[in-house]
């Protein structure tokens, strides 16, 4: 079932397949779009960017209290599912050479993926590290976790 959310000038629709379309006022549609926060630590619920599938600004909404629950209601959604990133809680191994294979237990329990490059760790203000695997899924390191003895020194072996 297509589920269509719309403003008096755009509308945003949900695939069945559970992509995003945007329509633009004008009629033009845009597939597969993407929706972002521009300030997602700071203001959840302002400045949230929807994006063209080449990655050009479609549209820019100062803040969620300005368009419909309805549509608020989509766009939050939207954004907790693109935003999911497990949290690892212990590292139990990392392989040497590049793609590295991280072993890795998560709140979601046990997990295995690749790292392509020590750029694909980050390190955040608070301490914590964030890291992309080559499927693009980011998964969260807390400052705790970075800190404990056996990771820290399995986190410098693979950084």
């Amino acid at each position: 079932m297509t589920e269509t959310q719309e403003t008096s000038a755009w509308q945003l629709v949900r695939r069945d397949d559970g992509g995003l379309d945007f329509l633009a006022a004008d009629g033009t549609r845009h597939e597969d779009v993407e929706v972002r926060r521009g300030f997602p630590f700071s203001a959840p619920r302002e400045g949230i960017a929807i994006i063209a599938a080449g990655g050009s600004e479609l549209l820019w909404i100062e803040s969620l209290e300005s368009v419909d629950r309805r549509l608020a209601a989509l766009l939050e959604e939207v954004l907790a599912h693109r935003e999911f990133m497990p949290v690892i809680d212990r590292i139990a191994s990392v392989s040497e050479g590049r793609p590295a294979e991280w072993n890795v237990v998560t709140d979601r329990g046990p997990h295995r993926f690749s790292v392509a490059h020590p750029d694909d760790v980050s390190r955040q203000s608070d301490g914590g590290l964030v890291l992309t695997d080559t499927d693009g899924i980011r998964y969260r390191i807390p400052a705790s976790a970075a800190r404990d003895l056996r990771n820290r020194r399995l986190l410098d072996q693979a950084t």
